[in-house]
């Protein structure tokens, strides 16, 4: 007889364990990896400077340029140059992507020079600005033409180019294509001081009266300058009547069409179309 046979195998070994942990702290790296990912890409959102204009839009871009405005009008304003401060302008008709509608801000500053002085001129603004904006001045065309770049940060970009006997030179400050929506932006500048005396003065050494637009920067060292800016019927003797009223200003252009004079650190520009003077008186930052 034979008894029931017993199996000499041993029993299978419990499972590893090793490999199953090495896997599971695997899998907890990788989730803790893509959490700080998700927290760094959060961050950086909200705290990095835009790589592309198309990052920071049409609302974030006007108090910047019109900062740079006020930077550019106070280092303009130095040297003996007449300086116009032209109206914040927002246009709607740049496209992002081919597809996509944005919009510009740009602001122009009128330079009035002494005739053969572009350049010198171009090149004290560029003196004047801060070494930040790395601006620079190019002639070209064998000295017939004359420019100015300057980079304000955030893509706010300070450019001209005119010919180098000009008498006056349009510093134009813009954004590059935001954005929107429009509506949030801050159109309006700074709070200006009452109209310069000197704007009384010039207005009845030529027989008439107005209320001056304003349009205002924020200087870089404190303060609000700007431009006063009124329209009047043209007397016949207009010239006449403005040399009295510049009574020894130093004078920087007095052409047929075109009067321009520095009294201290206010200034005066009177254009005639024909008809009509404009007349404006500008404050400098101090």
């Amino acid at each position: 007889m034979t008894g029931p046979q017993l199996s000499s195998a041993p029993p299978p070994p419990p499972a590893a364990e090793g490999p199953r942990r090495r896997r599971w702290w695997f899998l907890g790296i990788v989730a803790g990896w893509i959490v700080v990912l998700a927290v760094l890409g959060t961050w950086s959102v909200w705290h990095s400077p835009a790589s592309v204009p198309e990052q920071r839009d049409i609302a974030e871009a006007v108090p910047e340029l019109q900062q740079a405005a006020g930077v550019v009008y106070a280092a303009a304003g130095k040297g003996g140059q007449v300086v116009v401060l032209g109206k914040l302008e927002l246009i709607g008709d740049c496209r992002i992507t081919p597809v996509r509608h944005g919009y510009m801000a740009a602001r122009d500053l009128t330079v009035y020079v002494r005739q053969g002085e572009a350049e010198t001129a171009l090149e004290g603004i560029a003196d004047a600005l801060p070494s930040a904006y790395r601006a620079g001045v190019a002639v070209t065309r064998g000295g017939t033409r004359v420019g100015i770049h300057a980079d304000a940060g955030n893509f706010i970009g300070i450019d001209s180019a005119a010919d180098a006997v000009t008498k006056v030179v349009t510093l134009r400050l813009t954004s590059g294509c935001r954005p929107g929506p429009v509506e949030r932006a801050d159109k309006g500048d700074p709070a200006a001081g009452a109209t310069p005396a000197e704007m009384t003065a010039v207005l009845h050494a030529l027989g008439s009266e107005g209320t001056p637009e304003v349009r205002a920067v924020d200087c870089p060292g404190g303060g609000v300058a700007g431009s006063y800016t009124v329209d009047v019927p043209q007397p016949r003797n207009w010239q006449t009547l403005l040399r009295v009223a510049a009574g020894g200003a130093e004078i920087v252009r007095s052409d047929d069409g075109v009067w321009a004079y520095a009294k201290g650190s206010e200034s005066v520009v009177v254009v005639s179309d024909g008809e009509k003077l404009r007349v404006s008186v500008n404050t400098g930052c101090q």
